[in-house]
């Protein structure tokens, strides 16, 4: 084949990933952001835990590491929603709390939902894949995918 003819493929290829991708991402809703935070607020959060609801994610059962992957801060002081799904636990007591760590490097971020508006906190796992979908005005829901590092 050709220079030009790769080229062409090339092209092709791109073309259908980012078709494929942007079709994918399309699937109700808006995107939300994660902006992610300079300085990590970790250990901000963790000192005033009862300021926020807070829940923990567990390491998948397939992990043979112990530990928790991330942890979501929600402001108590509005009536926004972030949907998670059910593999996150609910912080009820300070003796949870002291418990949850995160034994990787973490990321800070905050989640914002319609306008901008600051929803919470989620510090997580760096190696993970995180975003957020605007939902409704009042709503934003939270997708966390594991990223299972080669020594993990």
């Amino acid at each position: 084949m050709t220079k030009n003819g790769y080229q062409n493929l090339i092209i092709i290829a791109l073309v259908l990933i980012f078709g494929i991708t942007a079709c994918a991402s399309g699937t109700g809703g808006s995107r939300g952001n994660l902006k992610r935070l300079k300085t990590n607020k970790e250990g901000e959060l963790r000192q005033n835990w009862k300021d926020y609801t807070v829940h923990k994610r567990n390491r998948p059962s397939s992990s043979f590491q112990k530990g928790f992957v991330a942890f979501v801060y929600k402001l108590n002081k509005n009536e926004k929603k972030i949907l998670l799904d059910n593999q996150w636990i609910e912080v009820t007591s300070d003796e949870m709390k002291a418990k949850g760590k995160i034994f990787d490097n973490t990321t800070s971020a905050e989640i914002l939902g319609h306008n901008q508006e600051l929803y919470g906190y989620l510090v997580y796992r760096s190696a993970d894949i995180v975003s957020v979908r605007i939902v409704d005005e009042q709503t934003v829901q939270l997708n966390y995918r594991y990223n299972r590092n080669y020594s993990q």
